[in-house]
């Protein structure tokens, strides 16, 4: 009798006997939700391996764990219906479950795209001579996702009865102040559009702007990291790009390199046209260098006869690691040929006079 006067106390305007089984409601939906995760990851798993495709095992990975919290959301909100409270409470009750249902859908969906973009067009991006790459794809995904997270929760607001024209035409002045505090964002953001459209470069690209010359590492929604030749990381904003010129190296039709040697006076006419033909013969055997590349006797200088030889490096290749065997090579062969590099030097003449000496 004592257990019955018990259950029937009153909290918060339900007895206590409907508080718990309210909460054995909600530990039943959250056992039911393990063991129902539990069978699904069994028996869908054994059916998605018969299939040709990997598109059903990627849902069915995405869409477990929203699935999960929507059964433990349902028994809550039955255990939360047939208990009652003022009329206010009810209202928010309510309205905070279509906002919480609204928000577990909009997960699931921004899983399954982000998880199909991944699985489709990263692929797609990574073939060979295909105008996507994986930094652009990464972009699209972040921009999808964020409009799609915004849908969903203006829906839910609606559908939970939240005026949001409303609201968003309420803000005033105060929203014109957000606007315009958040106008570097928007254009950081139109930037990285921009740069997703265009294609000036690509990650691994080494390019030049304002005055940094490096390669790209990564290209965000909002900035973009540049490693320098010094090796240091340089984040640009996105708006920056739609600005300012940017010189792209890597897709540059060669680079050209110009390269001065000076041989002492001594040398004769026999040696010079020996090394000139030594640079030609080195420009053709390498398959680093483009086929127009040439040395020629290009003038006489304070302390040396100079030999000016231009190469162009193909596009793809490093060009600090080309320049470098080029200069070695070049080095070794002059050695051999007995070719002998000039360095500043005075020749000092004495007369020699007999009163004198």
């Amino acid at each position: 009798m004592e257990i019955q006067e018990l259950l029937q106390r009153t909290l918060w305007h339900n007895t206590l006997e409907q508080w718990l089984i309210s909460l054995g409601m909600v530990l039943a939906s959250a056992l039911f939700a393990g063991l129902l995760y539990r069978i699904l990851d069994f028996f869908m798993h054994q059916i998605a391996r018969r299939t040709a495709t990997r598109l059903d095992d990627l849902i069915l990975d995405q869409i477990r764990r929203p699935a999960i919290l929507a059964i433990v959301l349902t028994g809550l909100w039955f255990a939360l219906e047939r208990l009652h409270f003022t009329d206010t409470i009810d209202r928010r009750i309510h309205k905070l479950f279509v906002i919480l249902t609204a928000v577990n859908l909009t997960w699931a969906a921004s899983r399954i795209i982000s998880a199909l973009i991944r699985e489709l067009l990263l692929p797609y991006a990574q073939k060979e001579n295909n105008a996507l790459d994986a930094q652009r794809i990464k972009l699209l995904q972040q921009v999808t996702i964020l409009l799609v997270w915004a849908v969903g929760l203006i829906t839910g607001l609606h559908n939970a009865g939240f005026d949001v024209a409303a609201f968003i035409a309420g803000l005033g002045i105060g929203g014109i102040a957000i606007a315009l505090a958040a106008q570097d964002t928007v254009k950081n953001m139109l930037g990285g559009l921009i740069l997703f459209l265009d294609k000036p470069f690509r990650i691994g690209d080494r390019i030049v702007i304002e005055g940094f010359d490096g390669n790209v590492q990564d290209i965000g929604l909002r900035s973009t990291r540049i490693k320098t030749l010094e090796g240091r990381i340089v984040t640009i904003p996105n708006a920056h790009f739609s600005e300012k010129p940017i010189e792209n190296i890597t897709t540059g039709p060669a680079f050209r390199v110009v390269t001065d040697l000076g041989l002492v006076y001594s040398t004769p006419y026999e040696k010079i046209q020996e090394a000139l033909n030594i640079l030609n013969q080195l420009a053709a055997e390498r398959v680093e260098l483009e086929a127009d590349s040439m040395a020629f006797f290009a003038d006489y200088k304070d302390f040396s006869l100079n030999i000016r030889f231009v190469y162009f490096i193909k596009p793809g290749f490093p060009v600090f690691q080309t320049r470098n065997l080029i200069n070695l090579e070049i080095l070794r062969r002059f050695r051999e040929a007995g070719l002998e590099f000039a360095f500043p030097t005075h020749t000092v003449f004495v007369h020699k006079n007999d009163g004198i000496f």
